[in-house]
């Protein structure tokens, strides 16, 4: 037999996927340096560019506002070509200032250059052909050249960005005029980002705008706050929206998203928006052919860091180790350890009978390595000026990482809407229609379950048995949790939601609007979890006895309907003074039906409710009014020359979660914002353009709060009874039983929420440069709680009721966003950071006992970002002589070196709980930030987003501190770096063979076992080519053509990773579906 080696014994291909994989990453490195290198290069060039231009001119001045007077060495020159002319000019802007950068190209071809440092260029151009210049913050001119051959072009600034309509409450404003908090996400960039919703995209776009994700997994959805706030108010398309109704919009549906952040944007929101306000608008249909787009994305996912556990082998060596430190004798002998290496499988035991000696890796078992996704969006817009319609479509399909896919979601969604305009009569009516379907199949253990077994799993355990079946003789064997044929919960959630909106410009009274909306959602969700598991068998083939199953099914149905009514007034008199108006009412309201069922006692074996005896049924219904709210509405603003500009605006809100006569509430709030650049006094900066535009703005406002987010129950206000089904047994059955409810109150209404915010907002360098600042603060009293929870027990067998009380909490920080854009030649490019920093604490705790109050260590008043009450650790005791002269808890026993040290916080020279306190750990991160890069040249175009936090704890479950496994003290690789004579800076202390040994004194809740889950991420990396810039630039039937590779959590810098931990897992025992890192490719064209 012929024997091979070399290349030849290595046959096997690299996987497509791992190949795909192996570039983003290899892209991820170069887009590190590619942003600098272009920069330098521009630099450079610039450079060449001046050293050129002083050769050839000297002099730039004007005889009828465009010829000037040129260099006789220019003039003199000889054209290699007779129908090119060299053209050589200066750029200006309308101050006479040179415009440094600006590009100069020939119109429909590739030929161009950029302005020097004078704002000159010099450039081949044909004879009859048409220059375009363009820059950043100025109006676009196109120039047909004829017999000239010196250039004078004067650039006038384009207001346009300043101008922009940015959607507010019941209106709109312009980006020049807001005097409220406001901050704008680029939809297009949520669309390229690689993520089975919109939540998870959203983090580090905008200041102010705080997510937080904790782990993965399918219909996993990111938590949303505004400068640190509860769930904001969401608002789609003017209508109040829920929360979940956000969740699953599709990004290809989107137009614009604002986030309202102070009161002054908020207040006419009412109750509902004391947290900050996400508006989304939709596309609508424009004047136009008709044009069809559609977009592909492929993804493949797979655990942004999962951690790496121990083989069998390393198992037994630990346990050894642990046991030796304690003096104990090993547990393993160094012949059984072997046989878990030679053997590794099933084998014979000392006796004969069959014994596992491999090494199960849990993960790779129950895991594939990557998991797939898809999205498919086609869409059609079009129309006349009369009639113009949109229309969208999407399918989302997210496959999991388990094995056999039992795991998997579905999402459909549908919008479309028509807009008509009856100009002659001044009327528009915007008809729109929207629903969504979201289908989740889940194995029946749940996330925690599920990857509790795969992560605690013994590797000395066996998956399958001798004949490849799920073996039977592994307690809470994964595979059983999640195989296919096993029991599962299918989600089905549903909405469908129709608007109708009617505005009519009323033409007699220019400037007045009367507008009426209406709108009506249908809300159909269902669940059914079937229980049942699958047959396992030992090694005889034998199977096990899975148990009877059980089916529950559940429909919750609720419909939800919106109605506004308003005038607006908007008129300028004499060019200056600019007065608008609007008065409304708004009303809404839901209802629900719900119904459960369930079985047991099958007599077939199916997941059906039909298949046993009609006693085995058990149901239960409920019915009725979820809420029912209304208000009046009114806002007044006025603006001097887009120099002073007031804006005030009330709400007279009502709400049925009081009794009557404390329904009612009236809450005010104001703003107003200087344009300093518009004053005379600053026409020598903003000349010179230090400063382009320059506003300072100031807000303040009242928010009432109704209890609807949890501090008060509907109908609080109401004797009530309690129903228990099983309250009594009589010997033979159960017999339902009544309970008295809470103590009725009629002193509950109205508390408020008071903010305040001050900011400014920036343009300098041509407009190149701009940003905001913003310093806010918000203060909640008279929270409505029970005294229930802080001065009395239970001895009265009833709750007290909710009453109005002197609870105050406080919120306040700073944010700020910077960003630059400039465009050289064809090369653009916009840098972006923002930052977002915030502290909020209990002023006074409503809901904290006295006795708790009056101990500063331990309260919850006044304490700011706290994690928990706990020790602090002083590090390990460094030898005998340290543990003898160092104070110790009660009930620690055998202390050494290795083990840890706390602090004596009370001086008693004991260790107890009396030394506990709130240490400095933080729960959450004070600080967000983003920051970005966005280039595009020839077609190319490149998006980049890094995200981090600030520092922010996660406490180590007891699992992982390495005392409390079930089969090892040490499970993962991280836990190995344990203390030693020789390692005395470990992450873990000594090792001990059991937690009891020293009293549980390494394992007591101290600050030793929080991990610290600041981090930079990589957030999002996009790099597409635009195929319509040139390669099919004149294929007429295609409008758009573009190709792109991109990536989603690529690369991650947090002390967290020294854990194994995923800086995002949010909690600190691994019990949950990892954070998936996403590798994608999507295609979109349009016709």
């Amino acid at each position: 037999m012929e024997n091979k080696s070399g290349e030849e014994g290595h046959t096997s291909k690299i996987p497509p996927i791992n190949l795909f994989c192996r570039a983003m990453r290899i892209i991820t490195l170069l887009l590190f340096f590619c942003p600098f290198y272009a920069l330098a290069n521009g630099a450079n060039t610039q450079v060449a560019n001046v050293a050129s231009s002083e050769n050839r001119l000297h002099e730039a001045e004007a005889t009828h506002g465009i010829l000037t007077k040129i260099d006789a060495e220019v003039t003199n020159s000889v054209q290699q070509d007779r129908n090119v002319a060299q053209v050589t000019g200066v750029v200006l802007d309308t101050n006479g200032d040179p415009i440094i950068g600006a590009s100069v190209k020939v119109q429909g071809s590739t030929t161009g250059t950029i302005t020097n440092l004078d704002g000159e260029f010099s450039l081949d151009i044909p004879k009859r052909g048409i220059i375009e210049v363009s820059y950043i913050g100025y109006k676009k001119i196109e120039m047909a050249i004829g017999k000239e051959r010196t250039l004078r072009i004067m650039m006038e600034e384009d207001t346009k960005a300043l101008d922009e309509v940015i959607v507010i409450g019941y209106g709109t404003t312009s980006k020049r005029k807001t005097t409220a908090a406001i901050s704008n996400v680029n939809a297009e960039e949520i669309a390229k980002t690689p993520t089975a919703n919109i939540t998870q995209s959203l983090a580090g776009r905008a200041p102010g705008l705080i997510v937080t994700t904790s782990g993965g997994g399918i219909g996993n959805f990111s938590s949303i706050s505004i400068r640190g706030g509860g769930t904001p108010l969401y608002v789609i398309d003017d209508v109040v929206s829920e929360e979940r109704d956000f969740r699953n919009i599709n990004p290809e549906d989107i137009d614009q998203i604002t986030v309202l952040k102070d009161a002054s944007a908020t207040a006419v929101y009412g109750a509902r928006a004391a947290n900050g306000i996400i508006m989304v608008v939709t596309k609508q249909g424009k004047a136009g052919k008709m044009s069809i787009s559609y977009n592909a994305n492929f993804n493949f996912s797979q655990p942004a860091y999962l951690p790496e556990k121990l083989d069998s082998y390393d198992v037994m060596y630990y346990t050894n180790m642990g046991k030796t430190n304690d003096g104990s004798a090993p547990t393993y002998t160094q012949t059984e350890m072997d046989k878990y290496r030679t053997i590794n499988g099933w084998g014979k035991d000392d006796d004969g009978n069959n014994k596992y000696y491999g090494s199960t890796d849990w993960q790779d078992v129950t895991t594939r390595k990557f998991a797939p996704e898809q999205r498919h969006t086609l869409s059609l817009m079009g129309g006349s000026e009369k009639l113009k319609v949109f229309t969208g479509v999407g399918y989302y399909e997210q496959g999991s990482l388990y094995v056999g896919n039992a795991n998997n979601m579905k999402r459909y969604n549908m919008r479309t809407n028509l807009v008509s305009d009856f100009k002659e009569i001044g009327l528009k009516v915007v008809a729109g229609f929207e629903g969504y379907i979201s289908k989740i199949r889940s194995p029946q253990g749940s996330y925690y379950s599920t990857w509790g077994h795969i992560q605690n799993k013994s590797p000395m355990d066996a998956a399958y048995n001798l004949n490849g079946q799920v073996y039977s003789g592994t307690t809470d064997n994964p595979l059983v949790d999640i195989s296919p044929d096993g029991g599962y919960t299918q989600t089905d959630i549903s909405t469908v939601r129709a608007n109708l909106l009617l505005e009519w410009a009323v033409p007699f009274l220019p400037g007045l609007k009367f507008k009426a909306l209406g709108n009506y959602t249908a809300v159909n969700d269902r669940e059914k979890t079937w229980n049942k598991n699958i047959t396992s068998y030992d090694n005889n083939g034998e199977p096990n006895n899975p148990g009877k199953p059980s089916l529950s099914k559940g429909t919750w149905f609720r419909e939800l309907y919106t109605t506004q009514f308003f005038a607006d007034y908007n008129q300028t008199f004499n060019k200056v003074h600019t007065v608008g108006a609007l008065f409304g009412l708004e009303a809404s309201g839901g209802n629900y039906d719900n119904t459960s069922l369930s079985r047991k006692d099958y007599l077939l074996n199916i997941d059906q409710m039909g298949a046993g005896p009609t006693d085995g049924w058990t149901n239960s219904s409920s019915e009725g009014i979820s809420s029912r709210r209304a208000a009046l509405i009114a806002r007044l603003k006025y603006d001097y020359a887009s120099k002073y500009i007031v804006d005030a605006s009330m709400r007279y809100d009502g709400s049925d979660y009081f009794p009557k006569g404390k329904r009612w509430g009236t809450f005010f709030s104001g703003s107003l914002a200087w344009v300093l650049s518009e004053e005379s006094f600053w026409s020598n900066l903003k000349a010179k353009h230090i400063f382009d535009q320059f506003k300072i703005r100031g807000s303040y406002g009242e928010v009432g709060q109704d209890g609807s987010e949890g501090r008060l129950a509907r109908y609080a206000y109401l004797k009530s009874n309690g129903l228990n089904q099983r309250g009594f047994y009589d010997g033979t059955s159960f017999l339902p039983t009544f309970s008295e409810g809470a103590m009725v109150s009629p002193d509950i209404s109205w508390y408020t929420s008071k903010s305040m915010n001050v900011g400014l907002d920036f343009a300098s360098l041509n407009n190149r440069l701009s940003g905001s600042i913003d310093y806010f603060r918000m203060v909640t009293t008279g929270y409505l709680a029970s005294a229930s929870s802080t001065l009395y027990d239970t001895t009265l067998a009833i709750s007290l009721p909710s009453v109005l009380s002197n609870g105050e909490s406080i919120r306040q920080g700073a944010e700020f966003i910077m960003q630059w854009k400039e465009k050289r030649g064809e090369f653009n490019y916009a840098v972006s950071a923002n930052l977002t920093f915030y502290d909020s604490f209990w002023n006074i705790n409503p809901d904290e006992k006295e006795s708790d109050l009056k101990n500063p260590y331990k309260r919850t008043t006044q304490v700011h970002n706290y994690a928990s009450v706990s020790y602090k650790n002083l590090g390990y005791y460094t030898s005998f002589e340290d543990v003898m002269n160092s104070p110790k808890r009660t009930s620690s026993t055998n202390l050494v070196a290795g083990d840890l040290k706390y602090e004596d916080f009370n001086g008693d020279g004991v260790i107890d709980g009396n030394d506990q306190y709130y240490n400095t750990k933080s729960a959450s991160p004070r600080a967000n930030y983003g920051i970005s890069l966005n280039m595009d040249y020839k077609g190319w175009f490149m998006d980049m987003l890094w995200q981090g936090a600030t520092s922010a704890e996660i406490q180590l479950a007891s699992i992982l501190q390495g005392g409390n496994s079930n089969y090892s003290p040490l499970i993962y690789e991280f836990q190995t770096d344990v203390w030693t004579a020789d390692n005395r800076n470990s992450l873990y202390p000594r090792l001990h063979g059991s937690s009891s040994y020293n009293g549980s004194n390494n394992f007591v809740s101290s600050d030793f076992w929080y991990v610290n889950t600041k981090y930079l991420r990589l957030k999002s990396l996009t790099v597409g080519y635009d195929f319509k810039n040139r390669l099919l630039k004149k294929v007429a039937w295609l409008s758009k053509c573009s190709l792109a590779l991109s990536g989603y959590n690529l690369l991650t810098f947090s002390p967290a990773k020294k854990y194994g931990m995923d800086p995002e897992i949010g909690t600190g025992d691994f019990y949950t579906y990892p954070v998936s890192r996403v590798y994608a490719v999507s295609l979109n064209i349009g016709f």
